[in-house]
């Protein structure tokens, strides 16, 4: 019974994870995406392919002495034999659109729905699907954040969206200006991305990850103060294609740890903020209190502090 009650468990998804297609056909009891479906690029999805092929070839040369392997067909395969009601999109796997049947045996490369989607996604901002507090700030859950407060977020089809966090907008203040990098331009985690202006005053921020630039916010060219309103969703900064993602990630901050993390920089923001301009540390003040009182040689002593720049 116990083993029974553990089998059952470990089948549970957490929230804001979702299921890999290998398990969502019913190929494999447990397995979570971790490479934000873009299965060309999957290390596992590539390996579970080799295997079932391999199998295959086994077969057919040797038909009867095969002893039959665990995994015989592909997901996709296996999603095939499902009634045409249960063949879900990719699309809808993921939960970016409600509903949708794929109509194209699952080649995504041929379909005319994922081309659409591609180029929609390119510009569209996807919505946040949890948003939590820690220490006063807001966290988008199943985003990476990097130490300078910056975010990155992997989106479906190898891309990563990229934009300040809460801390960061709260600490800067008001935005007047955001100079983003260029269309085309590479960009190199740890290193300046872009920088920001308040009040005739600059501020450099970190690139979260390697990669080229694909696609800038236009929206923040009239609207700067949407990273502040919306850090998260309307106010993200540029999308990147990335070539050191999975290296990249390992170096931010993500789930527990991203919390940990903005909960240490709140005290250290408080301790700093009381030395320098007499703020309680305990948090009676506001961090908004703080960035308002930040002027000249000060704000750009904590901006560099925080931005670690």
């Amino acid at each position: 019974m116990e083993a029974s009650r553990k089998r059952e468990s470990m089948k549970i998804v957490p929230p804001g994870k979702k299921k890999c297609v290998w398990m969502e056909a019913g190929v494999v009891s447990y397995k979570l995406c971790d490479n934000n479906f873009d299965c060309s690029t999957c290390v596992y999805d590539h390996g579970m392919h080799e295997r079932v092929a391999r199998y295959k070839e086994k077969v057919a040369m040797q038909p009867v002495e095969t002893t039959p392997d665990k995994f015989t067909e592909t997901w996709a395969d296996k999603m095939m034999q499902l009634p045409a009601s249960r063949r879900k999109c990719r699309y809808m796997i993921t939960g970016e659109v409600v509903r949708k049947i794929c109509p194209n045996a699952y080649e995504c490369g041929t379909c005319s729905f994922d081309q659409m989607m591609q180029e929609r996604l390119q510009t569209d901002t996807l919505p946040v699907h949890a948003v939590s507090q820690e220490s006063g700030f807001e966290m988008a859950e199943d985003f990476y954040y990097h130490e300078g407060h910056t975010w990155a977020k992997p989106e479906y089809g190898g891309r990563v969206r990229v934009g300040l966090d809460d801390f960061a907008q709260k600490l800067i203040g008001r935005l007047a200006r955001i100079e983003l990098p260029n269309i085309g331009q590479e960009i190199i985690q740890g290193k300046v991305g872009f920088q920001v202006r308040r009040n005739g005053e600059i501020a450099k921020v970190l690139s979260p990850i390697d990669g080229i630039v694909t696609k800038v916010n236009d929206a923040l060219r009239d609207q700067p103060d949407l990273a502040n309103e919306s850090p998260y969703e309307k106010g993200w900064l540029f999308t990147i294609e990335p070539t050191k993602l999975r290296k990249n990630l390992k170096e931010l901050f993500y789930g527990q740890e991203a919390h940990n993390f903005i909960s240490e920089e709140k005290e250290k923001l408080f301790a700093m903020a009381n030395q320098d301009l007499r703020v309680a540390a305990d948090g009676g003040g506001s961090v908004e209190d703080i960035s308002q009182e930040l002027e000249g040689e000060k704000w750009a002593k904590f901006v560099k502090n925080f931005l670690k720049t």
